[in-house]
Order: structure tokens, then C-alpha cells, then sequence
């Protein structure tokens, strides 16, 4: 397996808001990659933090996916080799692994990559897009992924970049807060209405685009209002929070100046991929706006206290990595090799154990010994 990966790790959130593959490009840009010569298998993950290629197929195929994913991106592959990771075989797999266990997320054990990662892989695999490869590697990732959050304490404190947000809202030194939050109805937006709706002293001002929004609404703390008039609202918030998907900007610089009538200090959260508040917010009178990138630097403390987690989840990580490597590798063999067993019929054992000593290291021989001992 190879993979091409572009994250927090690697890019800025304007490069990363270039490589993001909205949901309904994702088969028009599967079809693609698996045009590619040397491609038999894919899978996209696409994400606010992070868009990755997992690829099954002939060796070396990092420049067409490099190609591809520079084409859709607006740009050029020597641009997209200044931000991109690639792995190779069991180092592939092992990224895989680290990813879906959130251990490479912006916040570390945070649960929502687990969901995030499969609908992608049950994505590509409705469209035909993956195989035995593949499907054996994926399935054993979210397994471990399973493990490592029940037998690990990395995900029992669990902060996502949802819950970051939510904790910004509390921290303000207000005894009441109105929170205008934009995109409720999304999986990040209702995450977040949760959290905030666990404090009394919040009340939410939720934006639905249809009278069918999800929190259209039976909390007494909850008025659902009409996307289209989320500038009526402006003035009496004290923190707006977009967590949209859209591609165009839910508010601007211009109408938010229009809107807002009384100066008092005002907190914008922007955690949209890409970007949907225009940045220029930032210099109206009592206003500060904090992005994905201010998220990010939030998440560091949470990462260092959650060290000890981070190496007990290795361990079971390298465990079940070995397990799945052995099995591709003996799955590889028999199907390549269907004739083994009349091929080694009358191959005298002595002669076998003579070209194991010639060709392995002593480590290995050694295990094979005591295998042929038991």
C-alpha cells in the first residue's frame, strides 16, 4: 500500500482548504485515481485537518497521485511536494493505523476520525474502489482503533476541536452568554450545540436552512431561526460560531458591520474547512476571531498531558500492525504461489533449514528454530 497525505502536520489552513475534496467531487476524483496505471485500489479521506490517498496497486505510484491531487487543488505538483507526506508498504499502514486511532489528529484521541474514516472506506467500497488489499487493511485499522480507545485512557478524555470551541465559549467572563452558532444541523455544529447546552448560563441561537433542521427545537434554551436571517442575530451575540461546510462565506466584513449595532467585546469561531468567516472581522471594533489554526495551538496541552496513553496505544498499535502485515503477507503468498506444497514435495527438511541459516538474520533464524522445535 502507498499514501500521499497533506495535513496540520504539513500545510497551512489555506493550503489544506485548497486539497479538500468536497463530498460530492469525491467519485468524480476516485474515477481518476483509479484510471492511474499503476492504481487497482483506492481510498479518499478528506477532512478539515487533513486529505489523504491510500492506494493499492504497482510500486511507486506517488506522481500520478501527485498530479491528480495538485490538478484538483488549482495548482502544480511542485507546489503539493512542498506540503505532502508519503508512505511506502508497512510504513503506509502503520500512518493508517496512527490516524484512525486519532494519534495523528490536531487533537490527539479525539473520536471524531474514527467516524470520518470509516465512512471513507465504506465510501470507495460501494464505489468499487477497493479489494482485498485494501478491505484487509482498512477493517483491521478501525479494529485497532476500537482497541485502542477501550484499553487505552487516550480517548476517555476526550477533546475534539468541537470541544475546544465550546470550552473558548466558556471561558468568557460572562454570567449569561447568547452563542449565534451558524451550521448546527452539521455533524461538527451538533457536537458543539451539545457541549454548550451542559452549561445553564448559555443560550443558542441555532441556524437551520430548512424546517427540517435536526435541533429545530424543543429546548428551552435552543431558538432555531432561518439561515437567511443569521445577520438579524448579530447584535445580541456575544460569541458566533460557524461550523459549516460551505464554500462561500456565512458571514463578511461588510455585513457584519452593518449588523452589529451596540460595542461590546465579541467572540468569532471560525472551525469551517474551508474558512467560511471572513477574516476581516478581525478588525471591527470588539471583535476577535479565532480559526483552525488558533484551535490548534489549544490542542498542544491536551496533547502533552496524554503521553503516557500515547504509549500504551503504540504498543497495541505495533501489535495488531504485525498481526495484519503477517496476514497480507501470507495471503500475497499462497495466491501468488497456489503449487507450493508440490513444489517443496520432495524437498528433504534438511535442505530447507540450510537456505533459512544462509538467507535470514540470526534473530529470525532463530525464531523459525524454535517454531520447528515446537
Amino acid at each position: 500500500m502507498e499514501c500521499i497525505s497533506i495535513s496540520h502536520k504539513t500545510a497551512r489552513s489555506a493550503d489544506r482548504q485548497k486539497c479538500c475534496i468536497p463530498k460530492e467531487k469525491t467519485e468524480d476524483y476516485l474515477r481518476e485515481i483509479m484510471k492511474l496505471d499503476r492504481v487497482d485500489e483506492c481510498v479518499l479521506l478528506s477532512t478539515c485537518n487533513r486529505t489523504e490517498l491510500y492506494v493499492q496497486g504497482e510500486e511507486n505510484s506517488f506522481g500520478g497521485l501527485e498530479y491528480v491531487m495538485a490538478k484538483a487543488a488549482g495548482s502544480d505538483a511542485a507546489w503539493l511536494r512542498g506540503i505532502v507526506r508519503r508512505y511506502q508498504g508497512r510504513k503506509a499502514i502503520r500512518h493508517l493505523f496512527r490516524v484512525v486511532c486519532g494519534m495523528e489528529s490536531m487533537v490527539i484521541g479525539e473520536d471524531e476520525i474514527l467516524g470520518q474514516v470509516r465512512d471513507a472506506y465504506t465510501y470507495s467500497q460501494e464505489a468499487g474502489c477497493t479489494g482485498y488489499e485494501l478491505n484487509s487493511i482498512f477493517q483491521a485499522a478501525l479494529a485497532c482503533a476500537k482497541r485502542v480507545k477501550t484499553e487505552t485512557r487516550i480517548s476517555k478524555t476526550s477533546v475534539s476541536v468541537a470541544t475546544l470551541a465550546a470550552n473558548e465559549v466558556f471561558r468568557l467572563p460572562l454570567q449569561r452568554k447568547t452563542v449565534l452558532l451558524i451550521g448546527s444541523s452539521g455533524q461538527m455544529g451538533g457536537i458543539i450545540l451539545k457541549d454548550l447546552l451542559s452549561r445553564e448560563e448559555i443560550r443558542v441561537i441555532a441556524t437551520v436552512r430548512s424546517h427540517n433542521g435536526i435541533y429545530k427545537s424543543n429546548h428551552a434554551r435552543v431558538e432555531n431561526v432561518d439561515y437567511q436571517n443569521r445577520y438579524d442575530y448579530l447584535d445580541e451575540a456575544d460569541v458566533i460560531i460557524s461550523a459549516t461546510s460551505s464554500p462561500h462565506y456565512t458571514l463578511t466584513a461588510d455585513r457584519v458591520r452593518k449588523s452589529v449595532k451596540g460595542v461590546k467585546e465579541r467572540l468569532f469561531l471560525d472551525i469551517s474547512m474551508p474558512p467560511d468567516i471572513d477574516e476581516d472581522i478581525a478588525d471591527i471594533e470588539g471583535c476577535r476571531l479565532t480559526s483552525l489554526d488558533d484551535i490548534h495551538k489549544l490542542a498542544e496541552e491536551n496533547n502533552r498531558l496524554k503521553q503516557q496513553a500515547i504509549v500504551e496505544a503504540e504498543e497495541i498499535l505495533e501489535e495488531d500492525l504485525e498481526k495484519t502485515c503477517k496476514a497480507l503477507l501470507f495471503h500475497r503468498f499462497m495466491h501468488t504461489h497456489a503449487g507450493w506444497k508440490e513444489r517443496y514435495a520432495d524437498c528433504p527438511a534438511e535442505k530447507l533449514i540450510y537456505a533459512l541459516r544462509d538467507r535470514l538474520d540470526s534473530v529470525t533464524f532463530e525464531a523459525v528454530l524454535t517454531v520447528l522445535d515446537r
